[in-house]
């Protein structure tokens, strides 16, 4: 028997999927098919869980970068951002966004909030319908919980979706652990 936590945290989630669609997903997945760099961004948790994706990513053979690490190389017209706040207004993220469309890059935005000054930059390509921390939009979990697990388990469909071969994968996981 479930935890009356977990219980909780399980009927949050499967509300808040329950409202997305197959789209939602195909509609990432085609984005970093088409794009040969990537690079994720986020704050806090959510950027954990952007880090999580990215991580996939590369052990799909993808060229992938998290923002604001040392070894991050330059974002360029056609490289793809991939952003997420529940915000909307996170610092951080408004200024990767802003950069990206400076250099002519293309950006995903995850975000919680529909009108956002994120969405000034560039307008929600997915809206994952459960608040931030700020909002939690009838969440009993602390925070932003909802929204960051939503975007990992967002994130991990978003791979599947995109077809990978787990033992391709498994050759290209971390060996320097």
């Amino acid at each position: 028997m479930l935890s009356p936590e977990l219980t909780i945290i399980t009927r949050e989630l499967t509300a808040v999927f329950e409202k997305l669609s197959r789209e939602d997903v195909e509609r990432a997945a085609r984005c970093i098919q088409a794009h040969e760099r990537i690079f994720v961004g986020g704050a806090g948790r959510s950027g954990l869980m952007l880090k999580a994706f990215a991580m996939r990513l590369g052990q799909m053979g993808r060229t992938v970068y998290a923002a604001g690490e040392s070894v991050t190389p330059a974002v360029e017209r056609g490289d793809l951002v991939f952003l997420a706040s529940a915000s909307g207004s996170t610092r951080t993220v408004l200024h990767y966004a802003q950069t990206a469309k400076d250099t002519g890059a293309d950006l995903f935005v995850v975000t919680a909030v529909e009108d956002s000054p994120l969405s000034a930059i560039h307008p929600a390509d997915v809206l994952l319908p459960c608040g931030g921390k700020d909002s939690p939009a009838g969440s009993a979990q602390v925070m932003g919980s909802l929204f960051e697990q939503t975007l990992l388990l967002y994130c991990d469909a978003v791979v599947m979706a995109l077809d990978p071969d787990p033992d391709d994968m498994r050759r290209r996981h971390a060996n320097l652990e």
